[in-house]
């Protein structure tokens, strides 16, 4: 029976336990140019000292028009290489594994007018569809970031293929209206995916571990379920199953004792034999014990709890309680500055 602290391979390297940082924005921590403007070598070096075993650094941007918000790091030029290069410094010197998360925002980029899968307006934006040619420019620019963050030193990237953002805008039947080689079938929903894990796994080493944001889109899940095994066949060595567009209807057994959003990586875990990480209010060592030892996930990603607390797996190894996130109903505090959190006593 596995446990929290247990290690576990990913590639070929050792992730000392069961406990994954998510990628959680840092809003305002960065200029309009990609650069960091408080230290994320700090941020997550902390989190890494507080024992965490895999770390994803927050969702940064493949190209200026990626962007989610204005002021959010970047990895679409060279220069930006040396801000992940002190990062992952910092997390190895605690042992830490650590990845970056890589995304195209499409639709819910910043800006009146966007990219993305399908011609839409949406929140008073104007989204246009992607051209052939500038799809091929998307896949260029997320090879390029992935090739800048192998040798800026970490691990691997997590492509963000979730929440509703641009790969996660293809592959969902609800976005992509699109009648070329890009939309209708499922297969052609999920080419761009594919094709950008074949790009990467062909320009990246063999021991750089390629972690996708696995959004679900269909509430049977069976859509879903082909996509991960193609992924997985691709390469793919890590999931981190979250939410895609469309999976409202899910059912979700009455007696399972977490989210729904949970319970999607308990599914996805069944299949496939490569690690998967559930997420999603997860917040005590109990709740995370629990999905660890019997056996519905390799791994647990505490976002929010991680925050609150960089100390949370010591703590939790020790048999301390760490802070709980007391997840603020008006929103997150911690993005504000990350000092506003009550649990730093503002």
């Amino acid at each position: 029976m596995a446990k929290l602290t247990d290690s576990i391979k990913l590639k070929n390297k050792t992730v000392k336990n069961r406990l994954v940082m998510p990628p959680a924005v840092c809003f305002n921590w960065a200029d309009t140019k990609g650069y960091e403007t408080v230290s994320r070598a700090q941020h997550y070096g902390d989190r890494a000292k507080g024992g965490t075993g895999l770390i994803v650094i927050e969702a940064t941007a493949i190209l200026p028009e990626a962007r989610i918000v204005e002021r959010e790091l970047g990895l679409w030029e060279d220069g930006h290489m040396a801000q992940f290069s002190k990062i992952a410094a910092a997390c190895h010197e605690h042992g830490s594994v650590v990845l970056v998360q890589l995304v195209h925002a499409g639709q819910k980029s910043f800006g009146e007018v966007v990219k993305s899968s399908s011609a839409r307006e949406i929140q008073g934006k104007t989204c246009e569809a992607l051209t052939l040619e500038e799809i091929g420019h998307v896949k260029d620019a997320f090879v390029s970031a992935a090739v800048r963050a192998e040798k800026a030193g970490l691990d691997g990237i997590e492509i963000h293929g979730a929440h509703g953002y641009l790969l996660s805008q293809f592959t969902a039947s609800k976005t992509n209206f699109r009648i070329d080689a890009y939309g209708g079938s499922l297969e052609n929903r999920t080419r761009l995916s594919v094709e950008i894990v074949k790009a990467i796994r062909e320009s990246t080493s063999d021991e750089f571990i390629i972690g996708y944001r696995f959004g679900v889109n269909d509430p049977l899940m069976k859509e879903d379920i082909w996509f991960a095994r193609e992924l997985e066949a691709l390469g793919v060595d890590f999931f981190n199953v979250s939410s895609g567009i469309g999976m409202e209807g899910l059912e979700v057994p009455k007696d399972f004792p977490f989210s729904p959003i949970t319970h999607m990586g308990t599914v996805v875990h069944k299949q496939l034999k490569t690690p998967v990480a559930c997420v999603f209010g997860i917040r005590t060592p109990e709740d995370a014990n629990y999905l660890i030892e019997n056996n519905l996930t390799d791994f647990v990603a505490i976002g929010r709890g991680l925050l609150a607390e960089p100390n949370w797996f010591n703590k939790a190894a020790s048999g301390i309680m760490p802070n709980i996130c007391y997840d603020c109903k008006s929103g997150c505090k911690y993005r504000i500055d990350g000092k506003t959190c009550p649990l730093y006593g503002k």
